[in-house]
């Protein structure tokens, strides 16, 4: 059965409650922060924010819109179930459209760029090597390494649908939140760095590519019950 308890969701934005809620929701979901099959509640939602049922409900309502969410019994929104065959769908499109993502930043211009990645890996490192680590710092780096590269592309409707396949992704994350094994893989991000500074986008690809299928075989071969 899923776990009904919420992650921590800051209340009081000084952007609009809808935006706010919005924001912080869709983030709780690509960290994996919401367990496969979870109810979201819009009275335990608008409590937890401190704000009316009004923007929780459309917040969600544009979660279900991008495949975030699905729709239960009664009107409520479910956190979609995770399986083998979702997971293979979505790394495939992950790989193909980060993989363009990346090229693309590479063509943009690399000085800043490297020095983003650079400190969000150097904040993994230090996480993973921590006796008691935060997951959710750690994980809170990996995105910022990721969309370092993703945002340096200039497309922002390809950022929009990299967001979007995140998101679809989270409850495969969830799998592995309680598992000391997330803390080992951003092994190939270090691959990813020195390609940026050779400049060879054809070896950053490959790092990326590497990175998100073996995360994804962590996943697979931990939490699910077919093989990858």
């Amino acid at each position: 059965m899923a776990d009904s308890r919420l992650p921590e969701l800051p209340s009081r934005p000084t952007v609009s409650d809808l935006e706010h809620v919005y924001s912080e929701l869709k983030k709780a979901i690509m960290m994996g922060e919401f367990e496969p099959g979870q109810k979201l509640k819009l009275a335990e939602l608008a409590q937890a924010f401190g704000t009316s049922q009004m923007p929780v409900r459309e917040a969600l309502g544009r979660l279900a819109t991008a495949g975030a969410l699905v729709s239960a019994q009664r009107r409520s929104m479910v956190i979609p179930s995770a399986d083998v065959a979702r997971l293979r769908a979505i790394l495939s499109l992950r790989i193909d459209l980060e993989g363009k993502a990346v090229r693309l930043a590479m063509q943009s211009g690399r000085e800043g760029l490297l020095e983003r990645l650079t400190r969000a890996n150097a904040i993994m490192d230090v996480e993973a090597a921590r006796p008691s680590p935060s997951l959710k710092a750690y994980l809170a780096a990996n995105h910022s390494f990721h969309f370092a590269a993703y945002t340096a592309s200039g497309n922002r409707d390809l950022v929009d649908l990299i967001e979007i396949l995140w998101m679809r992704y989270g409850p495969l994350l969830n799998l592995l939140r309680r598992s000391d094994v997330a803390f080992f893989w951003h092994a190939r991000h270090a691959d990813l760095i020195d390609a940026v500074k050779a400049d060879d986008p054809d070896a950053a690809v490959a790092a990326l590519t590497a990175d998100l299928e073996e995360a994804a075989s962590l996943i697979a071969a931990h939490r699910l019950a077919k093989p990858f």
